[in-house]
């Protein structure tokens, strides 16, 4: 057997429970995904690239970086396209990060932060969310900057929590970073949901790197699409890491589609923000149900036996996502608010409510 790298060798692969979800018509409450079909207008588009006759030949990316910075507010050169936002994580960490650095994860946080840094050989902190309502560890994580890390990683709103970091906070992390030459990490995957972004900053701060997604507010995740945000001369640098050919045409076609019909999305995030998740949110504080506060479109929540809800749900159609963590607790995804009735019935009936 070959001889692999060490840190390689000691690591667990990133499994998450996806195989089964497709079958017995679940409500999947567990990604964080939208919980309908992307638009007509995609489907659309995808149809006709496939009867194109151009399937078997290498992508052409065209205007796809002015497509996305239009909608992102910022120029096509600061933007770089990939395959998904989990491939932007990996790209920035394998920038900045060689064995024996230290990167800081404030944690809990999402699963593919650790790898991508555990990949690169680094010793990750991880500062702990805190509270009643597990606030961002501000000043342990200004402390530790202190100590010149590599990297900084901030997921915001953070997954799972759905908790945010005050915006002065945030400015004040950066300036210190930047004072250390540490580079920051900003992950923005629910920026359409939570409107909180670190965009306006990337003109004054050249060592941060927004990344984004379209899998779960523009109904994309089989396609992987996601972009990063930074400074231009950054994205020469990261250009030099993704392979010319990493984001498919598929995902080409969809996220130009997607972008060409913003008011089909638009109506999907208002729905799940200002209908369904306020009606979950209810449910659970009347029925004494610990939730925490969150600006995504899911809630964790603390319930008694939370392996035991999770199980009979399931056995209800509908999957939700266990954490593994000392807190004991379950992260739900916010769908439709037809869907959120279909759960709020399920979970009624577990209660006996």
């Amino acid at each position: 057997m070959p001889r692999f790298r060490t840190n390689i060798a000691a690591m667990k692969p990133y499994n998450p429970p996806l195989e089964g979800r497709s079958a017995n018509d679940y409500l999947l409450l567990d990604f964080n995904e939208m919980t309908k079909e992307t638009s007509p207008a995609v489907k659309q588009a995808l149809h006709d690239f496939v009867e194109s006759k151009r399937v078997q030949v290498y992508p052409e990316y065209g205007n796809l970086n002015k497509a996305i910075a239009s909608y992102a507010g910022c120029k096509a050169e600061e933007i770089l396209v990939t395959n998904g936002s989990d491939q932007g994580i990996d790209t920035v960490m394998r920038a900045f990060v060689e064995k024996g650095d230290t990167v800081i994860i404030p944690s809990p946080s999402f699963a593919m932060e650790y790898q991508s840094a555990s990949l690169q050989g680094a010793e990750i902190q991880k500062p702990r969310y805190a509270g009643e309502n597990l606030d961002f560890p501000t000043k342990e994580v200004l402390s530790l900057l202190e100590q010149k890390p590599r990297l900084l990683v901030l997921c915001n709103p953070n997954n799972p929590t759905g908790g945010a970091i005050v915006e002065g906070e945030l400015r004040q992390l950066l300036q210190k970073a930047k004072e250390h030459d540490v580079a920051v990490l900003h992950d923005e995957a629910y920026f359409e949901f939570s409107g909180i972004t670190a965009k306006n900053f990337v003109k004054e701060f050249d060592n941060l790197f927004l990344t984004r997604t379209l899998s779960k507010q523009f109904g994309l995740a089989s396609t992987r699409a996601g972009y990063v945000i930074s400074q231009e001369s950054n994205i020469q640098e990261l250009l030099k890491i993704r392979g010319p050919y990493d984001v498919n045409m598929f995902a080409r076609v969809a996220i130009e589609a997607a972008l060409a019909d913003l008011p089909y999305f638009q109506e999907y995030i208002r729905e799940v923000m200002e209908e369904a998740r306020p009606a979950l949110e209810e449910f659970f504080q009347s029925n004494g149900v610990k939730f925490y506060p969150s600006l995504a479109n899911f809630l964790l929540i603390a319930p008694a036996h939370p392996e035991n809800i999770v199980e009979q749900l399931k056995r209800q159609g509908i999957l939700v996502r266990p954490r593994e963590d000392p807190l004991g607790t379950i992260r739900v995804s916010v769908g439709t608010l037809q869907d959120t009735e279909r759960f709020i019935k399920a979970y009624s009936q577990i209660l006996g409510v």
